[in-house]
């Protein structure tokens, strides 16, 4: 039976993140457990995107700064690293750094900070369902231990992103966005990052529960006090507690549900020995969740034909704060955008509802509308 350990930690107080991520390793035995002296370890941070801390789209620098420190105590060589969403740049990296804050904790703690697009290599995964081998940040492959840092936060495409989705920026740049072209199905979508987890081989998962997402994450949502800091070596277990403790069925978070249908994953947190808190307790009340892909719940050649008119489409939410960067334009995998003086035009024939375009956009100027059979459907259970 896998473990999954949950400690409380209200804020992003330095001594409270220590005293938390203590109590949270302990039951697994501790950071040693898992690093040994002069070992490589990387963490995989969440830097989706530009965002200040406080919006809480990127892992809270604090909460980084004491993993970096527990690593360093095993005896670690630490390094920190990501490949952000979209077209990378060496200056837009930088910015996305600088802003998450991220990039002044490693400066302080003397961390190197690594843009997995850089250098990549091919590797083989194991057991894999759809996709037998992926192209990574030479990093990942390199390390001798791969620690995953995720955020407490809804997706829009996948429900809830966690330890498993946050691997994914182990894939360099826009070749993300092309896995969206080429794997649109939801489902499917959700058996490639099972893939990728085998592939990427993470020893450990911390989750930075402390404020999370809700509502249209991964970059859009709002902030929401959790509380808790949640650990485990099996991801996907880590993932299913995490998504309970949102208010969804696990089966609803699509990697979840790829683990289970291949027997490495798990169908309810009452299936996994969850141990320190107890995460009912913690389970933030009447959080809001993104709109259900209501297609899915349809016979297939039905699902199909009813997507584009049951799932939420990308729209200009806030056109005041749209700056014409192109972002969206340059990260849409199928060229559905146009970015013109008005700002981006949609193509939602073209459209494959994605949203790279909404979870990239600098100043969040795109939202996400979702139709009205949707929104009756989901009625009492969030967005």
């Amino acid at each position: 039976m896998a473990t999954v350990s949950i400690s409380r930690c209200s804020t992003y107080d330095s001594a409270e993140i220590a005293t938390a991520l203590d109590a949270v390793l302990s039951p697994l035995g501790g950071m040693a457990a898992f690093v040994s002296p002069g070992q490589r370890v990387l963490l995989k941070v969440n830097l989706l995107s530009r965002a200040l801390p406080q919006r809480a789209v990127t892992t809270h620098p604090e909460f980084v700064r004491q993993v970096i420190r527990s690593v360093r105590a095993a005896g670690g060589e630490v390094s920190v690293g990501d490949s952000p969403g979209g077209p990378n740049t060496v200056g837009g990296v930088r910015k996305i750094w600088e802003d998450s804050g991220i990039g002044a904790v490693c400066a302080e703690e003397s961390v190197p900070l690594l843009l997995f697009d850089d250098a990549c290599t091919r590797v083989s995964g194991e057991g894999g369902g759809l996709y037998g081998a992926f192209t990574l940040g030479s990093a990942v492959v390199e390390t001798d231990v791969l620690i995953s840092l995720p955020k407490f936060k809804t997706h829009g495409l996948m429900m809830f992103t966690g330890a498993v989705k946050n691997l994914f920026g182990c894939i360099p740049g826009l070749e993300k966005a092309q896995y969206h072209l080429k794997v649109p199905d939801r489902d499917d979508f959700g058996s490639m990052l099972v893939d990728l987890m085998l592939a990427c081989h993470p020893s450990l998962a911390i989750m930075d529960a402390v404020v999370g997402m809700e509502g249209e994450g991964p970059a859009g949502g709002t902030p929401r006090q959790v509380g808790a800091v949640i650990a485990s070596a099996n991801s996907v277990a880590l993932d299913v507690v995490a998504s309970s403790m949102a208010g969804l069925d696990p089966m609803e978070v699509y990697s979840n549900k790829a683990a289970a249908r291949r027997g490495i994953g798990f169908a309810s947190a009452d299936e996994i020995d969850v141990v320190g808190e107890d995460w009912r307790a913690l389970a933030p009340e009447g959080f809001q969740l993104p709109a259900r892909d209501l297609s899915a719940m349809m016979p297939p050649w039905l699902g199909k034909r009813m997507r584009g008119w049951t799932t939420a489409r990308p729209f200009l939410e806030r056109a005041g704060d749209c700056t014409r960067c192109k972002k969206c334009e340059e990260s849409c995998p199928v060229s559905a955008i146009v970015v013109g003086d008005g700002g981006p035009v949609f193509d939602h024939g073209t459209c494959i509802r994605c949203y790279c375009c909404q979870e990239l956009c600098p100043p969040q100027a795109i939202g996400l509308k979702v139709p009205p059979i949707a929104r009756f459907a989901t009625r009492g259970r969030g967005k």
